[in-house]
């Protein structure tokens, strides 16, 4: 179903985008150009290293029931095993939020009394704002699969409460990206050709020239648009190599100025 595309190295780590599932919806959601509906994948991250395995997001897993719209395929596991990697490869698990088609591929079982661990000895870090934000939700509000996850966290020992800018793993950071939602954070490779995972700072590459197009998800607009602009711009500045979790793919991007705007570049080998 999902390919693995290996991007390459950013110092240490073998670096894998890997597409879990993808979802119909409508295509305003991109932009006012974009037909009645569209389908956007969505992708988790695999960073492999002699000595650990990091996986960046989980796609939907037995949440995947709760997307609104006909039209919707995931399977995390088997995108993996695809890819080369077992549940029991994956060391540590970083969540740049708790949306559901972002954090539910953590969760085994039947919702919502008989969950389990889908990566059973993996370590995950979530923000500390998101996870405060789990703690004083309803479990019962629609679409919240976080206090749940992060309750079965807890009991099992295995969260790990990060905080903007903190270390995760070696040369691997994160980098709070707030507005999409509380806690939101991207995931950076510091390396001599460093790589980034924008997660849902924008969600296309069209939001590259147009970030003012991709307002429907966020959960604070205002802010979401002042975080996409600014990280588009550190992006082009720092020439990164880019992914987000809804992007086409199936390469990475680099940001380039485009007259007032910018660019995303596809990296084709």
């Amino acid at each position: 179903m999902s390919d693995a595309i290996a991007i390459g190295r950013a110092g240490n780590w073998r670096v894998q985008l890997v597409e879990v599932g993808s979802g119909r919806h409508p295509g305003s959601w991109v932009g006012p150009t974009y037909p009645k509906w569209y389908w956007s994948p969505i992708n988790v991250v695999v960073l492999q290293a002699p000595e650990e395995t990091v996986l960046v997001d989980c796609g939907p897993g037995i949440t995947s029931s709760w997307w609104p719209f006909e039209g919707f395929r995931s399977d995390t596991q088997g995108a993996l095993a695809d890819a080369g990697v077992t549940p029991e490869d994956v060391d540590l698990i970083v969540l740049t939020h708790l949306d559901y088609d972002h954090a539910g591929g953590l969760l085994e079982g039947t919702w919502p009394h008989d969950l389990r661990l889908a990566f059973p000895s993996a370590r995950v870090a979530i923000h500390r704002d998101a996870i405060e934000a789990a703690h004083t939700s309803d479990p019962d509000e629609e679409y919240n699969v976080g206090t749940r996850l992060v309750e079965l966290l807890e009991r099992e020992s295995l969260l790990v409460v990060v905080d903007d800018r903190e270390q995760v793993a070696s040369d691997v950071r994160v980098e709070s990206a707030p507005g999409h939602r509380v806690g939101h954070i991207c995931v950076h490779v510091d390396a001599s050709d460093p790589f980034v995972h924008a997660a849902d700072a924008f969600h296309s590459e069209a939001h590259v020239a147009h970030p003012e197009w991709d307002t429907s998800s966020d959960q604070f607009p205002d802010i979401a648009l002042e975080t996409r602009r600014r990280v588009i711009t550190e992006l082009a500045a720092s020439g990164a190599r880019t992914v987000i979790t809804h992007m086409q793919g199936p390469y990475p991007f680099r940001i380039s100025p485009d007259g007032r705007r910018f660019k995303a570049v596809t990296m084709r080998p």
